[in-house]
């Protein structure tokens, strides 16, 4: 079934052409006038706006008394769940734009970034080619690799949509880095002669930066309407604001547009990025360099009789904290723990990968040291749920070796060993 991927050129030609058609106006926030390289385009793929809700008991709520709240992207869309459709609105329709027939991307094995592409890519015509790169530092050879991909979490829905995957080793991403990597599969493409457009790691270049700026655009309208007095340490002229802003970190594309619009809108909340990867040096740098170089303005142009814009780093915007833990994608027990008992109190799922993963560090801080942390916090959730089918066997463990409580939570309907 899965070594199946003949396509028609025809329908996928007719629905890219639907796709370039579908493209709106992009529309930046007028407060961000001073930046450079505002998109001209968008695609409308994601259910937008995601909601703004209040959120408890937390864990560690009833210590320190604080206000929460929890911005659900992932609640954007069901396949396309989580932080990348909005980065992938913008993305998408400048592939369209430059006429190509398919994308290269790359991530880990059970990448959220991956899967959103793919799906997206397949609604609009295009064929996608992601490299994926194994996470168990033992697996030195790709090709035997492949054969034991399997169909766990992201996995099956990329490949249900008929992705080509391209399996590397750590060792070769390390040699290579994703761009590498990627410019080798594009090339290829391109000798076949095909039209491929690379779309970065997670989506996080300038353009995709846009996809957040936008997004908060839509909190501060939503903070407007539902939050009603002032947060403690928010130095903001709308009194219904966020004393701290916190999420998960994964390429630096969300925080660097969360981050920025912050500054650039003068809503004075602190923002929190939590890695899932890499160290917070890492971070700052790939932003640095990445990112805000294509999106600030070349010469001083301050917001508000403030410091010019084009001397801004990441480190005068964000806060970043290591979250990796065991490492990228490997989940240990207490975080698995911690993703379950918020479930438990709340209703609200969060994957291992990303948002689990900050949210057990952000707890942990906010236990340790409570006096960082104002008080009303919102927590923007980035989604990933697909990937906690990949912890099954872990989640299996902890979930039989948790107390019964009044009794098991399995049991038959009619109890034929109770009647006797």
């Amino acid at each position: 079934l899965f070594g199946s991927r003949s396509f028609s050129a025809a329908p996928c030609a007719a629905m890219r052409q639907i796709g370039s058609r579908a493209c709106v106006p992009f529309e930046a926030p007028a407060w961000a006038a001073p930046l450079r390289n505002v998109p001209e385009r968008r695609l409308r793929l994601g259910h937008f706006p995601t909601p703004l809700v209040q959120w408890g008991p937390l864990p560690a709520e009833e210590a320190h008394g604080r206000e929460f709240w929890l911005k659900r992207d992932d609640l954007s869309g069901v396949e396309l769940s989580g932080n990348k459709v909005r980065k992938l609105e913008l993305l998408l329709a400048d592939a369209l734009e430059q006429g190509a027939d398919c994308v290269v991307t790359c991530g880990g094995l059970q990448s959220n970034h991956c899967r959103a592409v793919a799906v997206a890519a397949r609604s609009l015509g295009l064929d996608s080619h992601l490299v994926l790169r194994l996470e168990d530092p033992s697996q030195d050879d790709a090709a035997a690799a492949c054969a034991e991909v399997g169909l766990s979490g992201n996995l099956l829905l990329k490949r249900m949509v008929c992705a080509k995957l391209y399996i590397a080793t750590r060792a070769e991403y390390r040699a290579h880095g994703s761009g590498g990597l990627m410019e080798h599969v594009r090339a290829r493409l391109v000798a076949q002669g095909r039209r491929p457009y690379v779309i970065p790691l997670g989506g996080s270049n300038a353009l995709g930066t846009w996809g957040y700026l936008d997004a908060f655009d839509e909190l501060i309208a939503q903070a407007a309407k539902l939050c009603s007095s002032p947060a403690d340490g928010a130095s903001t002229n709308d009194a219904g604001f966020f004393s701290d802003i916190v999420l998960s970190t994964g390429s630096g594309g969300s925080l660097a547009g969360i981050a920025l619009a912050n500054r650039l809108a003068g809503t004075g909340a602190k923002v929190w990025g939590f890695g899932a990867c890499d160290s917070p040096t890492w971070f700052h740098g790939f932003i640095n360099k990445h990112v805000l170089p294509d999106l600030l303005p070349l010469a001083g142009a301050g917001v508000g009789g403030e410091e010019p814009l084009a001397g801004l780093r990441s480190e005068d915007l964000a806060e970043v904290r290591d979250a990796k833990n065991l490492g990228y994608a490997q989940s240990a027990p207490e975080e698995l723990r911690t993703i379950r008992e918020v479930a438990m109190r709340t209703g609200v799922l969060f994957d291992p990968v990303y948002s689990g993963k900050a949210l057990h560090c952000f707890l942990g801080l906010l236990r340790s040291s409570p006096e960082l942390f104002g008080r009303r916090v919102l927590f923007w959730h980035t989604g990933g749920l697909f990937g906690l089918w990949d912890k099954q066997p872990q989640l299996q463990a902890l979930l039989e070796a948790e107390p019964q409580g009044p009794g098991p939570d399995v049991v038959p309907v009619f109890d034929r060993a109770a009647a006797l």
